[in-house]
């Protein structure tokens, strides 16, 4: 008996050893344009499951490549915040920086963000008297009914003397159906038991160590995902009438903001003003920063009405508001402030708006263009009123 199950142990070890080797060398090996990057490994997009003030797993410290040709190192601290250092209450100030991308920052690394940068340059205008820690809690395809949820369960129990919101064109959009299904937050962040905790955690660990587990959680996610677009195409089939009015009620440069009360542009403004109460019943001031598309920046560019609805938005609940697009404008192009590049367009190649015609790349922001903006957020900060200037 004993030599049957040492025997079926052994046979059990080598089919684990074999189809692990031949999953790392067939499906899972590095395939990133720098051998150098395998070193660190391609980190996952996991959400944090513990305690913790942010929502990105928490300690993670490598490589992401969502575009193949541009890695970017992430740092994560021990509570999910894209910040390399933990949480100091020795700082004189704690500012929460709140967003969707465009907040963390992809394709930079932590360093250049604008959290970041914001952290630094007021760090040198204020030395000798105070410091400040900016915590960057952005994360890719939130808009305000993400921000709202996160600051309620997570942000405020950080205690932020400031909270900075950065409103882009695409919160609009993202407030959609289709978009919610895609990118929405989890509901249920935190797990109930310590060891519900530990088995999440142990399973992070396990995907990221062993191909097998990385597999398995592959192909239950294709299962998963054959299964949710089988559905949201039958959904569609049912509504394809309303469709098209649904998704130009929610265009942030073609749509109206004044139409049908299920709209995006009215389900933000409700979900706006139930951030700004939930923050002024807790004490904590707000400042709203509208970062332009880029789109927007040329003269001939997209028109404003994101940035008009915001202000607007903004005046009616009494929260401040700085408009980064005439900044932009003054201080950088298209191919400066944003991961675009500019190509010559050939007769019948232009876009649908000749001022962005002949931009190609990621619409996200480069370090210039984030330093820009921390540079703004940094120079209003000092000269309002509800900075500490003692």
């Amino acid at each position: 008996m004993k030599k049957n199950i040492i025997l079926l142990v052994a046979i059990c070890v080598s089919v684990f050893v074999i189809l692990e080797l031949a999953l790392r060398l067939s499906v899972f090996h590095c395939k990133l344009p720098e051998p150098n990057l395998c070193r660190f490994g391609v980190v996952k997009y996991h959400f944090n499951r513990t305690e913790g003030g942010g929502d990105l797993a928490p300690s993670q410290n490598g490589i992401w490549a969502i575009w193949p040709h541009r890695p970017y190192h992430v740092q994560t601290n021990s509570d999910g915040l894209r910040n390399v250092e933990e949480l100091d209450a020795t700082h004189d100030m704690r500012i929460l920086a709140v967003g969707d991308s465009f907040t963390f920052g992809p394709y930079v690394p932590n360093e250049d963000t604008w959290p970041s940068q914001l952290e630094r340059l007021l760090d040198v205008s204020l030395h000798p008297h105070a410091t400040v820690q900016v915590l960057n809690a952005g994360v890719a395809g939130y808009t305000i009914v993400d921000e709202y949820h996160y600051l309620r369960e997570r942000g405020l129990a950080l205690e932020p003397d400031l909270v900075v919101l950065a409103f882009f064109p695409n919160d609009i959009t993202d407030m959609r159906d289709l978009q919610r299904d895609y990118l929405a937050r989890p509901a249920q962040q935190v797990y109930g038991t310590s060891f519900m905790r530990w088995s999440r955690v142990t399973l992070i660990n396990l995907e990221q160590r062993f191909a097998i587990m990385r597999f398995a959680h592959s192909l239950r996610a294709e299962m998963v995902s054959r299964v949710a677009q089988a559905r949201r195409n039958s959904e569609a089939e049912q509504t394809r009438g309303e469709s098209i009015n649904s998704f130009l009620d929610c265009d942030a440069f073609k749509g109206v903001q004044d139409g049908p009360t299920q709209n995006c542009w009215n389900a933000y403004r409700e979900w706006f003003a139930k951030t700004v109460h939930m923050l002024e019943e807790s004490d904590v001031p707000m400042l709203v920063v509208g970062i332009p598309d880029y789109r927007q920046l040329p003269d001939l560019g997209y028109a404003n009405q994101p940035q008009q609805f915001m202000s607007q938005l903004s005046e009616d609940t009494e929260v401040r508001f700085l408009d980064l697009m005439p900044v932009l404008r003054a201080r950088a192009q298209v191919d400066t402030a944003y991961l675009m590049q500019y190509y010559p367009v050939t007769e019948g190649g232009a876009d649908d708006s000749i001022a962005i015609a002949g931009y190609r790349g990621n619409g996200h922001m480069s370090a210039y263009g984030y330093r820009v903006v921390a540079e703004a957020i940094a120079e209003y900060l000092k000269s309002d009123s509800f900075w500490h200037t003692n």
